[in-house]
């Protein structure tokens, strides 16, 4: 298919073809934020990331300690259809803690309350799964951010 602004065709499985047209028409509601794996379809081709969500990501667990900007393992945070920000998680299941090391937003994302209530659900959803049930964000690049992401 072609896509609007790209040099070369877009590809779909045949079976999407109902979600395409529906995705075209701005009928699909943005319902859902999620934290993404770095060998997501979306990140894991760089370029397409960058072309897509203007968001430049490289999984920093081969880089040297000291020349990480993000940290070790850092996830993808999609939020409304758009790449925000990343997260730095650490799961300590001995102590039921799941630890945000730093999340960094990107330039020009605004916080508002909708955004915080998605992204303390979303991080509730990724500790439960990894039998963490206590979030506690150490730092982020949003004044207060952590500290409304944290359980107390």
């Amino acid at each position: 298919m072609q896509v609007e602004g790209w040099d070369v065709p877009g590809y779909f499985h045949p079976d999407q073809q109902k979600a395409i047209k529906a995705a075209a028409k701005g009928e699909i509601p943005v319902s859902k934020t999620t934290l993404l794996s770095p060998f997501d379809p979306i990140v894991w081709d760089r370029t397409r990331a960058q072309e897509l969500f203007n968001f430049t990501y490289q999984i920093e667990c081969y880089t040297p300690a000291p020349k990480r900007i993000y940290g070790y393992f850092t996830l993808p945070i999609l939020y409304n259809n758009r790449l925000i920000g990343r997260l730095d998680p650490k799961a300590h299941r001995k102590d039921g803690i799941f630890e945000v090391k730093s999340l960094h937003l990107e330039p020009g994302v605004v916080v508002d309350d909708a955004m915080v209530a998605a992204l303390h659900e979303t991080l509730h959803e990724c500790a439960v799964w990894h039998q963490t049930p206590q979030v506690v964000v150490r730092q982020a690049t949003e004044p207060g951010l952590a500290e409304r992401l944290s359980d107390s």
